[in-house]
Formats: C-alpha cells, structure tokens, sequence
C-alpha cells in the first residue's frame, strides 16, 4: 500500500523554524578553551656604567711660518708624522702631537667613536683670523671593544691649513668626539 505523505507549506516553516532556533542555541553555549597550562618566563636586564671619556693630549700641529700660498699640513695619528700636502709654509718645530683619548667603562664591551665636525675654525688668540682643521682621522678602527679592565685608548690626527702670509700668533679652537657603546 502506498501511503501518501503530504507536506504543507506550514509544515515546512514550522520545521525551519526549529532547526533554525537549535543552530542559535547551538552558536550561543559556552565554549571551554583547549587544554592550556599555565606558564611563567622571567625577565632581566643588564645596566652598564657609562661610557667615561678623557683627554690625554690635545692635538697640536707644531710651529710654522707661512707662505705666500695656502699650505696644508696633515698629520698622521698612528705614527704623529706631520706631512706637508702642499704649499710652502715651513714647520720649523714643536712637537706635533695627535690628540688622544681614553674611553672607560664595562669591560669587554664594543664602542665606538665619531667626530661631532668636518671641520673646524681655529682662531688666533687677542684677534679674529683663522684657520681651517678638518679631516679629522682615527687611529685604526672606529669600532674596537675595551680591554678586561674596561678601557681603550684612541689617537685623532688632522689637516692643517695655513694661509698665505698667516697673521703670526697661537691659534686655539675645540673639536668634539664621541665614543659610545654599541
């Protein structure tokens, strides 16, 4: 015997309704996370003392006579040789002398060092004429570590120019590095 099996339009809506409202109640319990463990992790740090910074010597180019043309002196700061580049100014003494500096701090530790300047402009003392510095030169590596009892030395060297028929006098200026850890 065949049976016939009549669906209504409200009989599927009614149908709909309930599969509906079990997919939100479904959506709308509670889920429990994953299996999780509680972990802990630590954290430090370490502070080092700073970077101390002293000169040693400031860098002196010696005594000259100037010329009728510019002249330019450069000295070398791994050896102290004062080499003339060009011109004909005379050195005719002193001792030329590269500037040095000793960097103190966390031993073992990488610094580095840098010039603040190019170049600088020294001026004669008791007036207003000038000379120029620049090419200010390291000693080897910017980059060198500190020895086990935290220090490192390094020698600054320059060029020099001195003008034509240069003003006698002693001329003064200040250039700046810097050497920090990195």
């Amino acid at each position: 015997m065949i049976k016939k099996i009549i669906i209504n339009a409200a009989d599927k809506t009614y149908r709909s309704k309930v599969t509906l409202f079990m997919a939100c109640a479904a959506c709308s319990l509670p889920f429990s996370p994953a299996i999780a463990a509680p972990a802990s992790g630590e954290t430090r740090t370490t502070i080092n003392q700073s970077v101390v910074v002293t000169k040693n010597a400031d860098l002196f180019f010696g005594d000259f006579v100037p010329g009728g043309s510019n002249s330019v002196f450069r000295l070398n700061p791994r050896n102290g040789n004062l080499n003339q580049r060009s011109g004909d100014a005379i050195a005719i003494g002193g001792t030329p002398t590269a500037a040095s500096f000793t960097a103190s701090g966390t031993p073992l530790l990488r610094v580095r060092i840098s010039s603040g300047q190019n170049r600088i402009f020294i001026v004669r003392d008791g007036g207003t004429e000038r000379m120029r510095v620049n090419r200010f030169r390291f000693d080897g590596r910017r980059n060198r570590s500190l020895n086990a009892a935290g220090e490192v030395t390094y020698r600054v060297g320059g060029q020099l120019r001195v003008g034509p028929n240069q003003m006698p006098g002693t001329y003064r200026g200040t250039f700046a590095v810097n050497i920090d850890y990195f």
